[in-house]
């Protein structure tokens, strides 16, 4: 059967518009391709430029009080020191003591701090919301802490002198932290806030509060 000029076969017309919708599809997918593609290229770019180099993106986030490798510890107090140089120590009020590396929760700060600036003044991820609340909140709460823990603090402290015991020392274990698995028990399984004490845990109460009044 064949139709007249006027009214072409229906389905050489479906044919064609079917023709039109997959070269169009093509056409999307092939641009689709070409925008990966470029940012495959940028991305791959950005991490070798010198913008997001180690200096810029600052260290990798790990606690210096839970560190165990030797090495990457001198390179953290080493990339610590350097910063508080050129940036901590321009701040008014913001000097160290003599023996603040003696100090781990001073050094714990000044390290988180020391990232917290990276992250803010980061090349592609930073922000002037990062910026403002760094210097707003972040710094002027480390200083403040800082200040009250060194301020009457130096280095002559820590050892023994003269006859007197050092005045700095270290922190006692946490209290009866041997009996845990007692005071777990007790919650999980009556919801009490520990079972009742022992004579021998309240005698170990009694020894830790003689040692904590002796150290204070």
């Amino acid at each position: 059967m064949t139709t007249g000029q006027d009214s072409p076969d229906p389905a050489v017309v479906a044919l064609g518009r079917a023709l039109e919708r997959a070269v169009r599809r093509v056409d999307a997918l092939d641009a689709g391709l070409r925008t990966l593609a470029d940012d495959v290229r940028a991305a791959a770019a950005a991490s070798t430029s010198p913008a997001t180099a180690a200096e810029d993106a600052g260290p990798a986030v790990r606690s210096w009080l839970e560190g165990t490798d030797s090495d990457q510890a001198t390179a953290d107090l080493a990339d610590l020191v350097d910063w508080i140089d050129r940036v901590y120590l321009r701040y008014t009020r913001a000097a160290l003591s003599s023996c603040w590396l003696w100090h781990p929760e001073a050094i714990e700060e000044l390290w988180w701090l020391r990232c917290a600036h990276a992250d803010a003044y980061h090349p592609q991820n930073g922000s002037w919301l990062r910026v403002g609340d760094w210097h707003d909140r972040q710094r002027p709460g480390v200083q403040n802490r800082l200040n009250a823990l060194l301020g009457k603090c130096g280095l002559s402290r820590h050892v023994d002198r003269n006859g007197h015991h050092a005045t700095v020392t270290e922190p006692l274990p946490a209290a009866l932290g041997a009996h845990h698995a007692a005071v777990a028990s007790a919650w999980t399984s009556f919801r009490t806030a520990g079972p009742i004490p022992t004579s021998g845990q309240l005698s170990e109460a009694d020894q830790y509060e003689t040692a904590r009044h002796r150290t204070h």
